[in-house]
């Protein structure tokens, strides 16, 4: 016992392991992805704050392809806020490197110079460059800025700027975000998103939160809406003064591509499997970092450890409890790791828990296909025991029962008992070889066993020559009384038809004596821990037994509660109370004289 805990718990410790490595290494990453955009990512309210100017179609048409552009349309696209309900910050998603045009620059600066907070894009170049780190040591540094591109100096004096670089996870949707980086002279560079909301919280005389990031100065956001769902207004309608100048006051105004041709879209966990303009995912980043809903990932050795101890704790479960219990505590596992991950990720924490999913929800289906192969191989091998000794028709009947061995444990039902026996077999025996002894022995068996099976009785055992059969066990079988009394008299016509060849073969004939009683015994499995027999027991089987031994040689003897059911069947003559081994009253008894012809009833 305490050998096979060891095992079980040593299998255990293994598994877990084995699941921690599982999840350490991050297997289908996107499927579970999906899952946690699925679960996580909700539509919320947006911050009406941010309103989204788009250089979409209708622009393009009317002022023509965005490479013709010059930074005169940026200039007037500031110059059509209205003085003193300008926004609080006007962030433009659209790269102004390079000089242009001297007029349209130089008309773009100075109305930038006119406006509160004008946030513009740069671009950070990376390389790999080897580099010593804190130890002297040489390390690859496949981040290395080589270089920030930011707009043309005379702009850049006058504006802000952030990066627009992004984030992409392996299955190439953007959810995360780089805080800063640090160009080739040590200067900081926010990303765009970033650096938009902390223009815009100074502004308003706010301190901007900075969001926890991880070793690389990486962090996730949660996307608030879906495209569409923010304030979007055509760019040439702002210039053309479409709009109430009023509407953008104090708002966060940021500016970028709506035209497919300009070619800025990616993908955004909100709306799987539909590209999203580059300027409203930038939207809903600045939305998420108004709301404080940055998040950081859950580390990855102790989303392994929490995922292989929660995997130990489910195979502790399931090696104690039976199927339907281990799938419903493993059900419940399921949601307690969903509604986990849903609490972490509101309090900024996103826990990868796809893995301790699919972990849980395949040890649910091994489990119950253990527990259902359990089932079918218990059921096979206790049909396989019946066959031994239940008539085959039972047997089928059996393996449709699909709670048949749940009243293996022993219940008390209404049988009939049937016994018979050689008689004077000991002293036949003595004048035969045992060879001799055993062919007999096998036919007069065979026989008997024939015509129980065609009743649908249980041969229950042999005891030498003496056979005991059950009937309405363990299936219960309609006129099951009458079906013993029936196989008594096919036992005695059939051993008279076996005569007829042991007389050839042998010199010698067999004579069987039947008793047959009914009433209630106790069913089951009878025995111990090593040994079981399913058998009947009880006051019904020992007076069986008696009848049979007071039975002479080819006549079956019928208790009165027998020959009381079926006296308008079978005719019997009344031999009288008899006092039986072992009963305290004496009991009535029928003896029931068996003709040669088998359908004769007398």
């Amino acid at each position: 016992m305490k050998k096979n805990r060891v095992r079980l718990y040593g299998g255990i410790v293994l598994a877990a392991i084995l699941v921690g490595i599982f999840t350490l290494l991050l297997p289908f990453q996107s499927v579970g992805y999906w899952l946690s955009d699925a679960f996580l990512m909700r539509e919320k309210p947006v911050d009406n704050r941010i309103k989204i100017i788009g250089i979409d179609e209708k622009s393009l048409q009317e002022m023509g392809p965005f490479a013709e552009w010059t930074r005169q349309d940026a200039a007037d696209l500031l110059n059509a806020f209205e003085e003193g309900y300008e926004p609080a910050v006007v962030a433009f998603d659209i790269n102004y490197f390079g000089v242009r045009d001297e007029a349209g620059d130089e008309a773009f600066v100075r109305a930038a110079e006119r406006m509160p907070n004008v946030v513009a894009a740069s671009y950070l170049n990376f390389s790999t460059k080897m580099l010593r780190d804190e130890h002297g040591d040489w390390e690859v540094d496949t981040m290395y800025v080589e270089q920030i591109e930011r707009p043309y100096d005379a702009l850049n004096q006058v504006v802000h700027h952030g990066f627009t670089n992004v984030v992409q996870d392996q299955d190439n949707y953007i959810r995360r975000s780089m805080l800063s980086m640090d160009d080739e002279n040590g200067e900081l560079e926010y990303s765009f998103a970033y650096e938009t909301y902390r223009v815009y919280q100074t502004s308003q005389g706010a301190l901007p939160t900075v969001p926890e990031t991880n070793e690389q100065g990486i962090y996730g956001f949660d996307y608030t809406a879906e495209p569409g769902m923010y304030e979007v207004y055509s760019y040439v309608d702002v210039v053309n003064g479409v709009y109430d100048p009023k509407l953008f006051a104090d708002s966060i105004v940021m500016v970028g591509a709506y035209a497919a041709a300009m070619m800025d879209q990616y993908l955004a966990p909100i709306a799987r499997g539909t590209v999203v303009n580059g300027v409203e995912i930038q939207a809903n980043h600045v939305n998420a970092l108004l709301s404080e809903r940055t998040y950081q990932e859950m580390p990855g050795y102790f989303n392994a450890l929490l995922t292989g101890l929660a995997a130990a704790v489910y195979l502790v479960i399931i090696s104690r409890l039976g199927t339907v219990a281990s799938a419903v505590s493993g059900v419940l596992i399921l949601g307690v790791t969903a509604g986990g991950a849903w609490v972490l990720y509101g309090n900024g924490v996103y826990w990868r828990f796809w893995n301790l999913l699919l972990v849980t929800a395949v040890f649910i289906l091994l489990r119950i296909f253990a527990g259902y192969m359990k089932e079918v191989v218990n059921k096979r091998r206790i049909l396989g025991v019946f066959r031994q000794y239940i008539a085959p028709q039972v047997v089928e009947e059996l393996a449709k029962d699909k709670d048949f061995q749940n009243e293996l444990g022993g219940i008390t039902k209404d049988v009939a008992v049937l016994f018979v026996d050689i008689r004077g077999f000991t002293s036949m025996s003595e004048k035969l070889q045992p060879e001799a002894v055993v062919d007999v022995l096998n036919h007069y068996l065979e026989a008997v066993t024939a015509a129980i099976f065609k009743n649908e009785g249980m041969l229950d055992k042999f005891i030498g020559d003496a056979v005991m059969a059950v009937y309405n066990a363990p299936l219960s079988v309609d006129n099951y009384v009458a079906k013993a009394v029936q196989t008594g008299r096919d036992i005695i016509q059939s051993v008279r038809q076996l005569n007829d060849g042991l007389r050839e073969k042998y010199g010698i004939e067999i004579k069987c004596g039947v008793g047959v009683h009914c009433g209630k015994a106790v069913i089951g499995n009878i025995g111990c821990t090593y040994r079981m027999d399913y058998t009947a027991i009880g006051d019904t089987v020992n007076t069986a037994e008696r009848l049979e031994s007071k039975a002479p040689g080819g006549s079956v003897y019928l208790s009165g509660q027998v020959y009381e059911q079926l006296s308008d069947i079978y005719t019997a003559t009344q031999v009288g109370e008899l006092d039986l081994k072992g009963k305290a009253d004496k009991i009535m008894v029928y003896q029931m004289e068996v003709e040669d012809e088998s359908d004769s009833h007398g």
